[in-house]
């Protein structure tokens, strides 16, 4: 008889913590209204919905895999860089608003390139990234999307 993988192992245990991520990031979504949308049309919840329903096919797919052939549970500091990414996503969260999307995202965006040691010999080229990527996205939400951003300065007002 085969042996089995004990079911608490990295594994699984991850993905069932993404899980009820996912699921508390989908209750939040149904929250959000708005004035000009009809029932069935596209709204400002139509996208956090659509990223939640496909978290939960990627998911399925990744437990059915580690189910199938399970992967030998590594050292738990394989564990720390995922901590360190989501408590910089929570950190992320609580100062948008008060430090507005520049400082907001420049800090996240930094703080995700040295968790993954993106350009952290050269200085300039981490700067230059952070820049880039908080600019990108602020021309694809304010510009593109026309999605209001806060800034530092209505925190102060």
């Amino acid at each position: 008889m085969a042996e089995r993988a004990p079911l608490i192992r990295t594994g699984v245990l991850l993905p069932l913590f993404l899980l009820i991520v996912t699921s508390v990031y989908l209750a939040a979504a149904f929250d959000i209204r708005t004035q000009f949308a009809q029932p069935g049309e596209m709204s400002p919840r139509s996208m956090p919905i659509l990223v939640a329903l496909l978290m939960y096919v990627a998911l399925a797919v990744v437990l059915f895999s580690e189910l199938r052939n399970p992967t030998a549970d590594g050292p738990v500091r394989e564990l720390i860089r995922p901590v360190f990414v989501i408590v910089a996503t929570a950190g992320y969260i609580a100062l948008f608003r008060p430090l507005g999307y520049t400082l907001a995202t420049l800090a996240f965006s930094s703080a995700l390139f040295l968790i993954f040691r993106f350009q952290t010999g050269k200085p300039l080229h981490f700067a230059a990234a952070a820049i880039g990527v908080t600019a990108a996205f602020y021309g694809l939400f304010a510009g593109i999307f026309g999605v209001r951003l806060p800034s530092l300065t209505e925190s102060f007002l």
